[in-house]
């Protein structure tokens, strides 16, 4: 389900081609949650949305550092676009970044994503550029990253949290 979503949102918004092998890993969420911390909204009981952090060493980090959480594979079920699906899914990766003490987040883009740049810009995202890259030919990832607030990773961890 959560797999299906990845794939029919990557289609929908015209960045995933039918018969990209890319296919196989966005529909491979169990992996993802093996290998990553996989986070799914739910809305009304649907599952409208789905983030995977990507903690340093896992085989889905690719541009992250130790003291940065980088997600990547995020979706958002068609029908669910400018809800605020995106924006919730990005809260609870900061959450998770306070929790764990990280000092900032990361995410690629894939070059073209305008409507993927303009929700990160508008969180406040800046772009990258030196961790710009290219998994394979004909595909150009575009990197972004935001401080997360001093304030909150200091008081989470003096809490012990």
């Amino acid at each position: 389900m959560v797999g299906d979503l990845c794939v029919d949102a990557y289609r929908a918004s015209g960045h995933l081609d039918e018969g990209d092998a890319y296919t196989d890993t966005l529909r491979d969420a169990e992996e993802r949650a093996r290998n990553g911390v996989l986070l799914v909204a739910v809305r009304d009981g649907d599952v409208v949305g789905t983030v995977t952090i990507c903690p340093v060493g896992s085989p889905f980090s690719e541009t992250g550092t130790e003291d940065e959480c980088e997600f990547r594979f995020l979706a958002v079920a068609p029908a669910a676009w400018r809800s605020g699906v995106g924006e919730a899914l990005v809260a609870a990766c900061e959450e998770w970044a306070i929790d764990h003490g990280k000092s900032a987040h990361v995410i690629c883009v894939v070059d073209g994503n305008r409507a993927a740049e303009r929700l990160y810009e508008r969180l406040g995202f800046e772009r990258l550029p030196e961790r710009d890259w290219s998994p394979r030919d004909g595909v150009s990832l575009r990197a972004y990253r935001r401080a997360v607030p001093y304030a909150a990773v200091a008081a989470s961890m003096e809490s012990g949290d």
